[in-house]
């Protein structure tokens, strides 16, 4: 069996170790384009709406049974908001060139209310593909709320529309976190580097 030198073995490792990083870089940076085609940026607003029935009664028990009242119906304001009947009127509110991008029943699906546990507030939100839209939405999804709930609840109480959604305050939402997709395209291509330049180069030239 041949002898090897320090300085031999040693050169060989160097070249596996630039082949592994090699093969990482390659394998971090392939992710990272894959990771990059398939991700879905969208947007959310949100926007919050108050329902209740003003307290003028002077004693605490029926202001508590009132406000308990407004708080059970919560959940039915939450369906309503919901129906498609608010995403038509909500595209009412959108500008002429919104609507062409808009239909009801893309409003319907793009929209969500939600009731908040134990208080009056239902908050709106509206996923878009950009924030501009995602802003005009919620705020004319508030509006048609406001004006549509009257009409399908009778008794309702004051609907009161709280700071309307900027694009200050949108939230990103990222299909695909691209920092992990490279990073395990890093390990794996580091791993196949690994693989092949010790198992099958290093190895084969021990064998020689």
């Amino acid at each position: 069996m041949k002898e090897y030198q320090l300085k031999d073995v040693k050169a060989s490792f160097i070249k596996a170790a630039i082949f592994t990083v090699l093969m990482a870089l390659i394998g971090g940076a392939g992710m990272y384009v894959v990771a990059k085609y398939k991700q879905h940026i969208t947007y959310t607003a949100e926007r919050y709406v108050v329902i209740s029935h003003p307290i003028t009664v002077p004693t605490a028990t029926a202001t508590n049974s009132l406000t308990n009242t407004d708080q059970q119906m919560m959940l039915t304001y939450e369906e309503i908001a919901n129906d498609p009947m608010v995403a038509k009127a909500t595209r009412k509110h959108l500008t002429k060139a919104q609507r062409k991008n808009y239909s009801v029943e893309q409003i319907s699906q793009d929209l969500d209310a939600k009731a908040k546990p134990q208080s009056l507030a239902l908050r709106l939100k509206v996923t878009a593909n950009s924030p501009k839209n995602a802003v005009a939405l919620v705020n004319a999804a508030a509006e048609g709320l406001q004006e549509t709930l009257p009409k399908i609840q009778s008794g309702v109480g004051d609907i009161k529309l709280l700071a309307k959604a900027t694009t200050d305050n949108v939230e990103l939402n990222k299909s695909i976190n691209v920092k992990k997709y490279a990073a395990a395209g890093l390990a794996l291509g580091g791993l196949v580097g690994i693989i092949i330049s010790f198992v099958v180069i290093t190895w084969r030239r021990v064998l020689k």
